[in-house]
C-alpha cells in the first residue's frame, strides 16, 4: 500500500511522501498518517527580502489550494479501495492560531525532516521552502515514528531577521510546544500590521527565505 500511495502521489508532483503513526489523530480510528511535502518555487521565495512579495502571497495561496486538491484525490483513491480517509486542510486555524492537527508533527514523525528554530518544518531535501499536507487513513500502511532533533545548531539567521522578534533562538526537541520556540501571536500581529497591503497580512516568509538549508545550490 505504501508503494501504491507513493506512485499515485508522484503523478501529482508531490516532492516527498512519508508515513507516520499518529495515535493523536483528530479523526476517530484513523491513526495512520500520510505526510505530503510540496516544494515551493525557489524563484518566488528568493524574491523575499525583509518583506513578502505579492507574488509570494499568490504562490502561497495557490499552493494551499493545490495541496487541498491533491489531498482530496488521495482520500478518494483510498476510499475506492475500501478504506476510510480524511484530509487535514492545508491552511486553516480553528483554535487560536492552530489547526485541527499540525502537518509538521506528521512530517517529523515520518522522518522527513525536523522543526527549525523558526518553528518551520525543515525538509531534509528542501529546507523550509515547502508546504505540507496530511491525510489520515485506516489503510494498512507501514508507518514510522522517529522524530528528528533540530539540526539548526548555533545558526541564528532567522532569529536575527525576524522583524517581530518572535523567534526565541531555541533548538527544538521533542516535547516542546510551539510557544517554547516561537511567539506565534507576535508573528501574526507583526504581519497584520506591517504587511496588510499584501494579502491582508497573511504571509511573511522572511525566516524561510534566509534559512541556509533552503538556499538553491548552484550547478557545478
Amino acid at each position: 500500500m505504501n508503494a501504491q500511495i507513493k506512485e499515485f502521489l508522484s503523478q501529482h508532483m508531490v516532492s516527498e511522501v512519508g508515513f507516520a503513526a499518529c495515535p493523536d489523530s483528530p479523526f476517530e480510528n484513523l491513526e495512520n498518517a500520510v505526510s505530503l511535502v510540496f516544494r515551493l518555487s525557489d524563484a518566488v521565495v528568493d524574491q523575499i527580502g525583509d518583506a513578502p512579495t505579492h507574488t509570494y502571497f499568490h504562490h502561497y495561496r495557490t499552493m494551499n489550494a493545490y495541496i487541498d486538491s491533491v489531498s482530496l484525490r488521495l482520500v478518494l483513491f483510498l476510499q475506492e479501495r475500501g478504506y476510510r480517509a480524511a484530509a487535514v486542510p492545508a491552511s486553516q486555524s480553528t483554535t487560536g492560531l492552530a489547526g485541527i492537527f499540525s502537518h509538521k508533527t506528521a512530517a517529523v514523525r515520518a522522518g522527513l525532516g525536523f522543526i527549525g528554530k523558526s518553528g518551520l518544518f525543515l525538509s531534509g531535501q528542501f529546507g523550509p521552502r515547502v508546504r505540507l499536507g496530511t491525510v489520515f487513513t485506516d489503510a494498512p500502511i507501514k508507518t514510522a515514528c522517529f522524530p528528528q532533533k533540530s539540526e539548526c545548531g548555533a545558526c541564528d539567521l532567522c532569529s536575527r531577521a525576524c522583524g517581530a522578534m518572535a523567534i526565541r533562538n531555541v533548538n527544538y526537541c521533542e516535547g516542546m510546544t510551539r510557544d517554547d520556540i516561537l511567539d506565534a501571536r507576535a508573528c501574526s500581529a507583526y504581519m497584520k500590521e506591517k504587511f496588510r497591503h499584501i494579502g491582508r497580512g497573511a504571509v511573511c516568509g522572511v525566516c524561510m527565505q534566509i534559512c541556509p538549508r533552503g538556499k538553491s545550490k548552484p550547478e557545478s
